[in-house]
């Protein structure tokens, strides 16, 4: 796990220094992301499908994982009620309490913690509690800005025109197919699938910005939501439920805890709303998950 988290660190620390020295710009950042969002994930998330054991566990895990992130999201609306934040604030205290970074920051902190052997059921654990859900909340806050309407057939275009959900589609269809496909033909896609993580590590450095920590209130308030009001849920109910935690429960346990997803602010700001609260989460949520995340592992060992 220490390994993983110094692994973690280095990358991000190389994207953020190359920020400061402009050895990224803009152009290179973008030709980062899309090899980054239309290759590399991908290439990973059909991987992981095709090879990832399956079954109505990892399916109910899948599910409750999602309950405690929409439990946070509405605890954090009822805060912001509670508090009479604006408009504009509410709206990013119940997306980015939902939208975690279970995929760039929660597969190398699995890895870390327990294992290759749970990397596939990360990518597909990604897509059912954060792809699909975010391409149905981005046209929901677009319609909410006044930018767009919202309806069901630009959730299930945005579903279709994703690189991600294609490839998670993909990869169940060569499942069920009657033939097994050679692992010689997946060692270009698991080369390719491997520098998904340091590229998106390095592409988050890139995106972080630490000049100023601006309404620290309601940071350290949303962050609390999402990444110890929600893993709390979590925690209670393995417990009490299935009487403890297994490796796969510990995943959940760690995908739960994460901090904001960062495509999250991304969208929020092409909203127009507050962005920079929605910044900030995701810059301390990355520094506050290297103490948070190793804390709820232990209370689960």
């Amino acid at each position: 796990m220490l390994l993983a988290m110094y692994s973690i660190f280095v990358f991000i620390f190389i994207g953020y220094m190359a920020k400061i020295l402009r050895l990224v710009g803009n152009r290179q950042s973008g030709i980062l992301l899309g090899f980054l969002l239309n290759f590399a994930l991908p290439a990973q998330v059909f991987n992981g499908t095709y090879h990832a054991m399956v079954n109505l566990d990892f399916l109910l895990m899948c599910f409750i994982g999602l309950l405690c992130n929409i439990g946070a999201g509405i605890i954090l609306f009822f805060i912001a009620k509670l508090l009479r934040l604006d408009k504009s604030t509410l709206i990013v205290f119940c997306v980015m309490g939902v939208l975690g970074n279970t995929l760039y920051l929660g597969l190398p902190f699995v890895k870390g913690a327990l294992g290759d052997a749970y990397a596939n059921q990360v990518v597909i654990y990604d897509q059912f509690v954060t792809g699909i859900p975010f391409a149905f909340i981005v046209p929901i806050i677009m319609s909410l800005s006044g930018k767009n309407k919202f309806s069901i057939f630009a959730v299930i275009k945005r579903l279709f025109k994703s690189p991600l959900f294609l490839s998670l589609i993909c990869g169940f269809a060569f499942r069920f197919m009657p033939f097994h496909i050679p692992d010689e033909l997946f060692t270009p896609l698991k080369s390719l699938a491997q520098t998904a993580t340091p590229v998106a590590l390095f592409a988050i450095g890139v995106q972080m910005e630490l000049k100023a920590f601006l309404d620290w209130k309601h940071t350290l308030l949303l962050l609390s939501g999402k990444m110890i009001i929600a893993p709390l849920i979590l925690f209670c109910i393995v417990n009490v439920i299935f009487g403890g935690f297994n490796d796969l429960w510990r995943m959940a346990l760690i995908e739960v805890s994460m901090p904001p997803l960062v495509s999250g602010a991304a969208i929020l700001l092409a909203a127009g709303f507050n962005g920079k609260l929605a910044l900030n989460v995701v810059t301390f949520g990355l520094i506050l998950s290297f103490i948070i995340t190793p804390v709820w592992l232990q209370f689960a060992s």
